[in-house]
């Protein structure tokens, strides 16, 4: 059949382009392979196959994410991507996001990433090139495959970018695609999730699987020193990639979070759900890593364990991409795709790539000679039992984010934590209390020996100082529970040693990046304590209508329009509503927060919560949030109703806050100093 106003072309050249890129990704990693093989074949010839097939490979991937944007933009909906991520009515800001709202378009742009870190590496890893190149390669085949969309029988590769939308359907009979003309029934697409139309989602998305590329630099130098056979060299040269890839992994994370702080309706920016999780463990375990190589550098000790835990970073990458894109968490997590077939082909990625450091670190252990340090009064001591700490806190994370993949293999039916918040928090208190505890002694000690009496000197002041710093805050009642006071002493302990080693050099040689990082997350993990153990639900049920139960009225107010109603310290008044003439799907609601003086109301700042009326999923609330120094009012509309015009209001106050976002800002610029001190003057 010759349907009517099809654009066919460009999605032919898409799918060219997508095997292109498939094709030369194989060439150049077997040219590669060859070049490491046969050291002595004279010219250079294969060096620059290899070379010109993988530059072949990016511009490929390239020129899919342009064409794929086409598409996009000129909203050819007879594309499925196309149609069931866009819509004509969705801002310019959200249409970019439509790139990687789908499972082909997320593993194109990280595909994308990592062809481009390929590219850069091609032109400055040197000797290392031919290794190193041909783990990259290897890893975009697997990737690229990810995007061909072809069945052998029952066996699916992949799935296209430029799958039109007919051929989704399992049978035409009885569909609008029977008519040559289907394409006039179809004025509009799905759009996207509602709760992705954030300005956060269409920066946190590229960034984190930025990050996830980036794990991929430290990785391939670790395979290739196994490789050559050079145990040690790869460290100085992976060191700044390794930074890198925690500052960008972390700031993808928290860019994470703070969509789900402005977007979603818990109040807070972090639920332990099983996609956070999956992305949270892999920047755990390179944290530990980075710590294992500058001891490995520094003393020739824990080379192993640095190579098992950059090893493991990416495989725990690829094992996050499993858990998404499987099907797995999907009765478990709400930001989880669905099972699209390929569950086999992820597990095959995985799995190679599993087998590839087990076999390499098991052939060559036994030559890593490392020293043995017995020191108990040393830095790196310190360093690699927090690093171990660490290692255990994503252990315990990642296993209770497996269960389904438990179940599933062994055939039981253990079931998730039904309060996953306050399960997480339990186990991961002790381990963030050691570490904090590890940061403070570790800044007043030295590499290898140290004095005890110059020690004890060094800490005491620091020791004192965080006694005296945690008494008024219990004194005030901010922070009442033993473990929460014990948890707060240990991080103002560990922040003011950081503090003092920042400003007086209580230990050398001191690292300038490091110290500023450590600030930021003890600032960060300081926020979030202060500030969720005393955040405070404001909106109590002061109208004259019953919500139904106890714990609803204790917790919402509902509020007829232009009535004014007591809010604990405020009043509040919803004196409007108003529908977005763009999309005309979200509704804004305007909240007056007052305060009574003398008698006389004055108004103190509005939110707009507002409600995105969505055709799939209902009606999709979205909170607003006023930011002052000491505190955000965050409130979201938990019901609308019609007769009378009427809405039911949460409202919370979340003190502190901004303690948390400073330290991640912090935390954020301490990596990058330390990657640009890194790579620009290869300083320790």
């Amino acid at each position: 059949m010759l349907y009517i106003g099809e654009h066919i072309l460009p999605g032919l050249i898409g799918r060219i382009f997508v095997w292109t890129g498939f094709v030369s990704a194989i060439l150049a990693t077997l040219f590669f392979l060859v070049k490491i093989l046969k050291k002595d074949t004279p010219g250079n010839l294969i060096r620059r196959s290899a070379k010109g097939f993988f530059l072949l490979h990016a511009f490929s991937l390239v020129s899919v994410a342009i064409i794929l944007y086409y598409l996009i933009f000129r909203h050819y909906f007879e594309y499925s991507y196309v149609w069931e991520y866009s819509s004509k009515s969705l801002p310019f800001r959200y249409i970019i996001s439509c790139f990687w709202a789908g499972q082909e378009g997320s593993f194109l742009i990280w595909a994308i990433f990592q062809a481009l870190l390929g590219v850069i590496l091609i032109f400055i890893a040197k000797d290392w090139k031919d290794h190193v190149m041909s783990v990259v390669s290897l890893s975009q085949m697997f990737v690229t495959s990810m995007m061909l969309g072809i069945k052998f029988g029952a066996i699916k590769i992949g799935t296209s970018p430029f799958t039109l939308l007919r051929d989704t359907m399992p049978t035409i009979q009885g569909t609008i695609f029977q008519q040559p003309d289907y394409l006039s029934s179809i004025t509009d697409g799905n759009g996207l999730n509602p709760l992705l139309e954030n300005i956060w989602m269409t920066i946190h998305p590229p960034i984190l699987f930025l990050g996830y590329a980036l794990a991929l630099v430290p990785f391939a130098y670790a395979i290739a020193a196994l490789l050559r056979k050079e145990y040690f060299s790869w460290i100085r040269i992976a060191l700044p990639w390794t930074i890198l890839s925690v500052a960008v992994l972390g700031a993808g994370i928290l860019l994470g979070g703070a969509w789900a702080y402005v977007s979603l309706t818990f109040g807070g920016f972090w639920s332990w759900d099983p996609v956070e999780n999956s992305s949270l463990v892999p920047w755990m375990t390179l944290i530990a890593g980075l710590h294992f190589m500058i001891i490995a550098r520094k003393q020739q000790f824990a080379m192993f364990s640095a190579y098992l835990l950059i090893g493991l970073s990416y495989i725990l990458v690829l094992y996050a991409s499993f858990l998404t894109r499987s099907g797995v968490l999907a009765n478990t997590s709400a930001h989880s795709f669905g099972d699209n077939g390929m569950t086999a082909q992820l597990l095959v990625f995985l799995l190679v790539f599993l087998v590839l450091v087990i076999v390499m670190i098991a052939l060559n252990a036994k030559k890593f000679h490392e020293k043995k340090n017995e020191n108990l009064l040393s830095r790196e001591f310190w360093m690699f039992t927090g690093s171990v700490i660490i290692v255990l806190a994503a252990f315990q994370i990642i296993f209770t984010t497996s269960l389904p993949v438990i179940n599933s293999l062994f055939h039981i039916n253990i079931a998730p934590p039904s309060e996953r918040i306050a399960f997480y928090n339990h186990w991961q208190t002790p381990f963030t209390l050691l570490i904090a505890g590890f940061i403070a002694f570790s800044q007043f000690l030295n590499y290898t020996d140290n004095k005890p009496g110059g020690f004890y000197r060094k800490m005491a002041f620091p020791f004192i100082l965080s006694v005296a710093a945690v008494i008024p805050f219990i004194s005030s009642g901010i922070v009442t529970q033993f473990n929460f006071v014990l948890f707060l002493f240990f991080l103002f302990f560990a922040l003011i040693s950081s503090l003092f080693n920042l400003v007086l050099t209580t230990s050398k040689p001191r690292n300038i990046g490091a110290i500023i990082s450590h600030t930021g997350i003890l600032l960060f993990l300081t926020g979030t304590l202060l500030t969720f153990s005393n955040s405070r639900i404001i909106s109590t049920n002061t109208s004259r209508f019953d919500l139904g139960d106890t714990k609803t009225n204790d917790e919402n107010l509902m509020m007829v329009k232009n009535d004014t109603l007591m809010i604990k310290e405020y009043y509040v008044v919803y004196s409007n509503k108003a529908i977005e003439t763009l999309s005309r799907n979200l509704t804004y609601y305007q909240l007056d927060f007052l305060k009574r003086d003398e008698g006389r109301f004055h108004k103190e700042f509005t939110l707009f919560p507002s409600v995105n009326h969505n055709q799939r999923m209902g009606d999709v609330y979205n909170p607003d949030t006023r930011h002052f120094l000491t505190k955000d009012v965050y409130a979201y509309i938990a019901f609308v109703g019609t007769d009378p015009d009427y809405i039911v209001v949460k409202a919370i106050i979340n003190p502190y806050i901004n303690i948390l976002w400073a330290g991640a800002v912090i935390m954020i610029a301490g990596f990058t100093y330390s990657f640009v001190r890194r790579f620009t003057r290869k300083s320790d």
